[in-house]
């Protein structure tokens, strides 16, 4: 190859163009210069959402962290049925009578009672009488009584 030497400034026929332009037959016959192909940019989303759709915060639940406050001090000695955790409305209906005479009746509704225990009237629930337990007469008198007792407070 001939050595380049650099042309005048101020010859017109020297001056080099900025930008060289190919046609497509060059560009096949030429290996170097790629040919023109288009780039697609795959559709894919946002890698962060939009900061006007953030949900709002989600409030923190009241934590419960002494056993006065899992079960109050109001709430003890109530007796409830364990199945909707408020009182009997009826106190007449929690029991029927299993024979004619009236002398044994049956639960219809398990029924617990919310006691304190020990020094500190720790809460705790037990169970009174189950769901089909026969009592005689004079144990459900006294459990009706108690339902009694407590609506009456209740309604006060």
């Amino acid at each position: 190859m001939p050595p380049r030497t650099r042309k005048n400034e101020a010859d017109p026929e020297g001056q080099i163009p900025d930008t060289v332009e190919t046609t497509a037959a060059e560009a096949a016959e030429d290996k170097a210069v790629p040919a023109h192909t288009e780039t697609k940019t795959p559709i894919v989303a946002p890698l962060e959402p939009p900061a006007e759709s953030l949900p709002d915060p989600v409030p923190e639940p009241v934590l419960l962290t002494t056993a006065q406050q899992l079960l109050p001090a109001t709430a003890l000695g109530d007796i409830v049925d364990e199945a909707t955790g408020e009182h009997p409305a009826d106190p007449n209906t929690v029991f029927v009578p299993v024979d004619q005479y009236g002398n044994v009746h049956r639960c219809t509704a398990r029924l617990v009672e919310h006691v304190g225990m020990g020094a500190y009237n720790t809460p705790a629930t037990r169970l009174l009488v189950p769901v089909d337990a026969q009592l005689k007469r004079h144990q459900m008198e006294r459990v009706v009584n108690r339902l009694r007792a407590q609506l009456d407070a209740a309604a006060e």
